[in-house]
């Protein structure tokens, strides 16, 4: 399972004296968030760790697809690692491994507190979501736990949405 939640929340313009983002918060952001998950599967691969018919998930978010003020470095380190994941999906499917992510919708954790204007996105949520209610982690524990089930045995190199239908508004 890899779930990174290290980038940088800057804004892509601001007034001289605000920190914006810069090249090297981009590159921090996708190595963190985005290209480590090829890195650690291939280290697992490569020390022969893996079992059979092995899982590997990743956590993405809707920001991969849907731009937030403050969150570009993150968005694009999520977009990144969604190609990723079917990429290796794609490659890893003939020695048995499944590759997939999860893309929660908005869970009230210390990670989404950090985000920028994180109180207008949690009230945005709530209205959007057709059961107005915010995503609970055991929703998005039981779809990890499903995609390690045997039932799941022909899902891979998909980003699965666990949003109680938040991202269809």
């Amino acid at each position: 399972m890899h779930s990174i939640a290290k980038g940088n929340l800057k804004p892509m313009y601001g007034n001289e004296s605000d920190e914006v983002l810069k090249t090297q918060d981009f590159t921090l952001t996708i190595e963190a968030m985005a290209t480590s998950a090829y890195d650690w599967t291939q280290s697992l691969m490569q020390n022969e760790l893996f079992a059979e018919d092995a899982r590997v998930v990743a956590f993405t978010s809707e920001g991969s697809s849907k731009p937030w003020p403050g969150y570009g470095a993150v968005s694009a380190a999520k977009a990144a690692l969604e190609a990723m994941v079917r990429s290796m999906a794609l490659e890893f499917a003939p020695i048995g491994i499944k590759v997939n992510c999860v893309q929660a919708g908005v869970v009230d954790t210390r990670s989404f507190r950090m985000i920028p204007n994180h109180e207008h996105l949690k009230k945005q949520a709530l209205k959007r979501n057709p059961n107005q209610r915010l995503t609970q982690p055991s929703y998005v524990a039981d779809v990890v736990y499903l995609l390690t089930r045997d039932e799941a045995k022909w899902i891979t190199g998909t980003v699965i949405k666990v949003d109680g239908g938040e991202s269809l508004r």
